[in-house]
């Protein structure tokens, strides 16, 4: 380096004045000087420097040496020394020289290598050595951070013997896991008394890792830990006996070796002692204090800390409630990889004032795609719900089913049930019955009451009262209302067993205390009819006010009921309003929306229109769903409140979020009407989709009739059929009628008669009567046995019985016939008149017919001719042929040819083939009238 001007660049001093530029020039050749000075020193230093270091290297090496270059950081020349001294067999050089293979300090990071070293010490009796190898033995050690993938991959694959990874790892990367070789070392060290070891024997003779199981050993090694103060043995002594590896548990003794372990600031022992404070049994709970050891544990990192801190503050124990503070810490907890943390974020966002219930579902599924049993079977009850999610039966089945192979139990109850309902999957009480004993096994009171339902069923198991008895007395006797409830029905009813009111009424009590409010109503009608207790209208109206007071809805929902009706109360109107409201105070949204109702016809027992809104509204804020949809429909309409398009989009659109079937299915039909928001065909469809998911067969019919209309494919159809399908396993009888249709028809699905008899038969079941109409059809077409014949007539008679006119036509056909019952005209002439009068085409011509066999006067013909003919303006091919005729003849009518031709041709157009020879006889003496003339 020159020590003149060119030191620095000094063209910026151009710039000043001379003077100033003069002493400029002085200040800086001055620092030029020095910085040369400075340079000239560095560089003697570090001569000498490497000198010294040059020499200490050709000199003995001695550990001392080796820690003094060490502490210098010169690591390799600190690794160097160590070597040669371990090579020479220095024990604890050889301890130093793992140490820095262990770091990668001085040398290139490798752990099998440090190992290999710390073995070597260890055999020359170094307790460090001893304790580490016992350490790394027992978790084992993965490749160090510093190996890229691909080198691992390499490795991994085999590498040649000549490959310079090889070379340099022939022993791999890492250092596998070995409970034996860790009990060996930690064995060795623990007796020199390294507490550390002493403690990690004691947890491997607590968990039988790499030795037997042996719990007086591990508390032996745990106290010696703890002797020394260490705070894993005193962890040790307070999971052993908290009942952390099993046995029994002493949590007493427990909470004095963690209180210990805690005030050392050990994490894992603030978060156990925090969890005996909340839970443990036979120690003074303290929830302020847990909430104060978990907050330290979770700011050290534990993640299940965060998670039971989330929780405290998410249900308000021994800290002030906050859905943000329990959001912030479960969301930590959840992103360590804390799993359950998931399933309260979800259970919190159900909660509250103002639940986000799409967010609760999508946290849910975020814990139950990763395999969470219990959020799989919250998620299942949410699809079952429509909570979040579209109503789906199927959905929640295929969740539950998760759930189950995860033996979670509920789950197994819960599937049982859908498999004995046939919600989400085919009806088969077999399966159900199969899963319900799994259920019992594992101690689920409700399934012993479903066991009793089936067994009293003969469904999917023998038919045995008595075994249907002992299954609910076992569930009564484990706290099942519902067990109790039935029980006392079936006394109650002398069903299946001899008729006891007194038993009734203690099965009644027992329920009443379990809590199920059925049990005191319906002790509460024994009262009032004086069955197995003494009559006492005030005891049953007491029992049933006193649930209402407790907060029953469905008490409030029986006084206004019994106020209503006066069946053993006195009629009260003003009651019944008042119990009304009641109910609708207690949350009943359903009682709000019949407030709602009654607005529309005069009632002064009705509360004003502004506290019904009210309450209607505080239903809707809740989130019912319903009281949404009620409340968005009376803005809509501008009823009882001024008409607000924007407010009623509000709340129509939140109640179909929030899963209302009527809601979407209306927002569909604002949609594709354009009436109080843009005409939006598609998203009116989408609506209907979602409605037509739960079920709901209006949207169902709509969205067909929106496929129909763009010209529905083979696809199409086929989705047409799945929602159908849906709805039919929900038990809707209507759908179960379309589907029988379908599968009789083969639309969407090929055609099978025993599919469409299946679903026929359900919907008749329900009283449908256009199932039963469609059923006897098929039984009469595809009979199996001549009882189906009657079977088909018995159906027809019962929808007629309703007021359907198909079955009524049917059914006079069949006396008509003889088919299925004896003949009878004139019951079959009823029945056609009945039909024919509510315009049934085919009974009109039916009648006709029927009138026109046993005509005797001029007067029956007309009466033939005027059903003929209105069936023939419906453009009917055999009632026009049977009037025409008419007209050729002159039956009832005045005779015409040319108007009997007109309608054989209308018939011949309509389909009806053989009228062309009646046409060419007609034209033929036509044309042979006009050539004679």
């Amino acid at each position: 380096m020159k020590s003149d001007n060119t030191l620095m660049p000094l063209s910026f001093t151009r710039t000043l004045p001379l003077k100033v530029r003069a002493e400029a020039y002085s200040w800086l050749n001055a620092a030029a000087v020095e910085v040369n000075q400075v340079f000239n020193y560095c560089r003697s230093f570090l001569s000498n420097l490497n000198a010294r270091r040059l020499n200490a290297r050709k000199r003995s090496p001695t550990r001392a040496r080796a820690e003094q270059m060490y502490a210098r950081g010169w690591h390799s020349d600190a690794a160097e020394m160590f070597r040669a001294l371990a090579e020479h067999g220095d024990g604890q050089a050889q301890l130093r020289l793992g140490q820095l293979y262990e770091r990668g300090e001085g040398v290139l990071q490798s752990f099998v290598e440090a190992v290999r070293w710390f073995r070597t010490a260890a055999e020359q009796g170094s307790p460090p050595a001893m304790g580490r190898l016992g350490e790394i033995y027992l978790v084992g050690m993965a490749a160090p951070g510093s190996a890229t993938p691909a080198a691992l991959s390499h490795l991994e694959a085999g590498a040649s013997h000549d490959s310079l990874l090889k070379r340099l790892f022939p022993q791999g990367l890492a250092v596998p896991q070995d409970p034996g070789q860790a009990a060996q070392w930690n064995t060795r060290a623990a007796q020199t008394g390294d507490a550390a070891a002493q403690a990690r024997l004691g947890h491997q003779y607590a968990s039988g890792l790499g030795v037997a199981r042996d719990l007086i050993e591990a508390e032996r090694w745990f106290a010696a830990a703890a002797t020394q103060q260490h705070p894993a043995g005193q962890l040790g002594l307070g999971l052993l006996h908290g009942g952390g590896y099993g046995e029994r548990a002493d949590h007493a003794r427990a909470l004095a070796w963690l209180e210990l372990c805690a005030a050392r600031g050990n994490s894992t022992g603030q978060l156990c002692l925090a969890m005996l404070l909340l839970f443990g049994d036979g120690v003074p709970h303290d929830d302020a204090r847990a909430a104060t050891l978990l907050e330290r544990a979770a700011n050290a990192g534990q993640p299940a800390a965060m998670f039971h801190l989330g929780e405290l503050h998410r249900r308000g124990q021994g800290v002030t409630q906050s859905a943000s503070q329990a959001e912030t810490w479960l969301r930590r907890a959840a992103s360590r990889g804390y799993l359950k943390a998931w399933l309260s974020l979800a259970q919190l966002f159900r909660s509250g004032p103002d639940p986000d219930l799409s967010s609760a579902a999508a946290l849910c599924r975020q814990a139950a795609d990763v395999g969470v049993g219990e959020a799989q079977y919250l998620l299942g009850q949410m699809y079952l719900a429509g909570e979040g999610v579209p109503r789906d039966a199927t959905e929640a089945a295929r969740w539950l089913a998760k759930a189950a192979d995860q033996n979670i139990t509920a789950a197994y109850d819960r599937f049982g049930a859908l498999s004995a309902e046939g919600l989400g999957l085919l009806q088969d009480f077999q399966a159900a019955a199969d899963w319900f004993v799994r259920a019992a096994a594992q101690g689920d009171v409700n399934a012993l009451y479903h066991l009793g339902t089936l067994q009293l069923g003969g469904l999917g198991i023998a038919r045995d009262p008595r075994a249907a008895h002992n299954w609910y007395r076992q569930a009564a006797s484990q706290g099942s209302g519902a067990a109790s409830l039935q029980l006392g029905i079936l006394y109650a009813t002398g069903q299946q067993t001899r008729q006891n009111y007194t038993i009734a009424a203690r099965c009644y009590t027992q329920a009443a205390v379990y809590g199920v409010a059925a049990g005191r109503y319906n002790l509460a009608f024994l009262h009032f009819r004086g069955l197995g207790v003494p009559q006492d209208t005030a005891r049953g109206l007491r029992l049933l006010e006193e649930a209402a007071d407790a907060g029953s809805m469905e008490a409030a929902w029986a006084l206004h009921h019994q106020s209503t009706a006066g069946e053993y109360l006195p009629r009260d109107l003003q009651a019944a309003t008042r119990w009304l409201v009641r109910a609708a105070e207690l949350g009943s949204s359903a009682a709000a929306c019949l407030l709602a109702q009654r607005l529309e016809r005069p009632d002064p027992a009705v509360p004003t229109a502004k506290r019904i809104i009210g309450l209607l509204t505080a239903g809707a804020i809740q989130g019912h769903a319903d009281a949404q949809a009620m409340l968005g429909l009376m803005y809509f309409e501008g009823k009882h409140l001024a008409e607000d398009q924007r407010q009623a989009m509000l709340w129509l659109k939140r109640a179909a979020n929030g899963g209302n079937a009527f809601a979407q299915a209306r927002l569909g039909d604002i949609l594709i009407q354009g009436n109080g928001a843009p005409v939006d065909r598609d998203s009116a469809a989408l609506w209907y989709e979602r409605a037509a998911l739960q079920g709901h067969a209006g949207a169902i019919a709509a969205l067909t009739a929106l496929r129909m209309a763009a010209g529905t494919g083979g696809d199409e159809l086929a989705q047409v059929f799945q929602l159908w399908l849906r709805a039919a396993q929900q038990g809707d009888a209507g759908a179960q009628r379309m589907i029988g249709d379908f599968y009789l028809r083969g639309v969407g699905v090929e055609a099978s008669v025993a599919q469409a008899r299946r679903w026929l038969s359900a919907a008749a079941r329900q009283g449908q009567a256009p199932a039963m109409v469609l059923l006897g059809g098929l039984l009469l077409q595809h009979p199996t046995d001549g009882s189906e014949l009657s079977q088909a007539a018995e159906l027809f008679r019962r929808a007629a019985a309703k007021g359907n006119s198909d079955a009524q036509y049917n059914l006079g056909v069949c006396l008509r016939r003889g088919l299925g019952v004896a003949r009878d005209d004139m019951e079959a002439e009823r029945l056609y008149s009945s039909a024919a009068e509510q315009g049934h085409v085919s009974a009109q011509l039916a009648l006709g017919s029927l009138k026109a066999q046993s005509a005797a006067t001029e007067t029956d013909w007309k009466e033939a001719a005027r059903w003929y003919r209105l069936a023939a303006d419906a453009n009917h091919p055999a009632a026009l042929a049977c009037l025409a005729e008419l007209y050729e003849r002159g039956h009832g009518v005045t005779r015409d040819q040319s108007a009997a031709l007109a309608l054989y041709r209308q018939a011949l157009a309509a389909g009806r083939a053989d009228a062309v020879r009646a046409v060419q006889r007609i034209e033929a003496a036509l044309r042979q009238r006009t050539t004679g003339a």
